[in-house]
């Protein structure tokens, strides 16, 4: 009897294992299928994009207007690599070799005599251009224009009155300097002068064509000058001018008028003049213009700026070139 219980308890533990395994093996059969389901795609979906990509390489890409133009044209060469091919790039490169940038040719415009009155200074600050304003010393509007100009960002100088050989039949005004004076009083009426208008970069001589020929009184004014760390700029009013030795000796940088504008007031030949100095060569001098505040003047500069701008000449402050003379070495 206990034999038989024994045998019947052995057969449940077998049937129960089997029962176990079989589960076991379903169990593992059901998980690989669903991966299989989630990692593989479906037999239509994976056919599908085979189908779109043999259909890609076989659709030709969109052309541009200008593509489809050429297109049409058979005769037409084959176009040009597209952006960003190394091709391009040479041609680029090789473009900028050969086609180098325009150099701008610098100009300075002096206008002297400012001082007796605001009206044209007014006018000229509306030029779209950088001026430069020479201002005569001790007249009623010397400081009011210093101001002004200061304010508007405008380079000034002191327009430096001095004895003409004309004089006393011409009289160079308040503030002249005169070759009969002795040095105490060169200096002293030479700094009133130099008080009387604030702000100045620099000087050059209104009249002058006895002073500036006499180099002693020169050495006098240019060493006051570079005390204040000035320039000067010699308006060329006589050909015995001592500039340059006087200049040599007290190591100052100075430069001379190149062009003068408005001997004749007549505005076509103003306008004529300022269209001359597009072509005209610079040399290794500054190129400095001088006029006055004529309405002619005012006018034929307003009107030559806009060309200058087209032909590349551009008007700077005197001070610009006064500086790159100063750069080069020169004295």
């Amino acid at each position: 009897m206990k034999k038989r219980k024994k045998n019947n308890l052995l057969m449940v533990v077998l049937i129960a294992s089997i029962v176990l395994s079989i589960a076991a093996i379903a169990y593992v059969i059901m998980f690989h299928r669903e991966e299989i389901v989630v990692v593989k795609s479906p037999p239509e979906q994976k056919k599908q994009t085979t189908q779109q990509k043999a259909a890609a390489k076989e659709r030709p890409q969109a052309l541009s207007p200008a593509e489809e133009l050429r297109g049409k044209a058979k005769d037409l060469p084959p176009l040009p690599p597209v952006a960003g091919t190394p091709a391009e790039e040479e041609d680029v490169v090789a473009a900028k070799r050969t086609s180098p940038r325009l150099k701008l040719k610098q100009i300075a415009i002096i206008i002297d005599d400012i001082g007796y009155d605001m009206m044209p200074v007014q006018e000229l600050l509306r030029v779209d251009a950088d001026i430069t304003f020479a201002i005569l010393p001790l007249l009623a509007h010397s400081r009011e224009a210093a101001d002004m100009l200061h304010k508007a960002n405008r380079e000034t100088l002191l327009h430096l009155p001095m004895e003409p050989l004309s004089y006393p039949k011409e009289k160079p005004g308040n503030g002249a300097l005169f070759s009969d004076m002795n040095d105490e009083e060169i200096v002293f009426q030479l700094e009133k002068n130099l008080a009387s208008v604030p702000y100045i970069s620099g000087v050059n001589n209104h009249m002058g064509s006895k002073f500036m020929a006499d180099e002693e009184k020169l050495i006098l004014v240019f060493k006051q000058l570079k005390k204040k760390n000035l320039f000067f700029i010699d308006s060329r009013t006589t050909n015995n001018s001592k500039t340059t030795a006087a200049s040599q000796k007290v190591h100052l940088t100075v430069a001379s008028r190149k062009i003068f504008l408005d001997n004749n007031r007549d505005y076509s030949k103003i306008y004529q003049i300022l269209m001359d100095v597009v072509n005209a060569p610079a040399g290794n001098e500054p190129l400095i213009v001088i006029g006055h505040p004529y309405p002619e003047t005012i006018r034929a500069i307003r009107d030559a700026n806009k060309s200058f701008r087209e032909k590349g000449v551009s008007i700077v402050p005197v001070s610009k070139l006064m500086k790159k003379k100063s750069l080069e070495g020169a004295s």
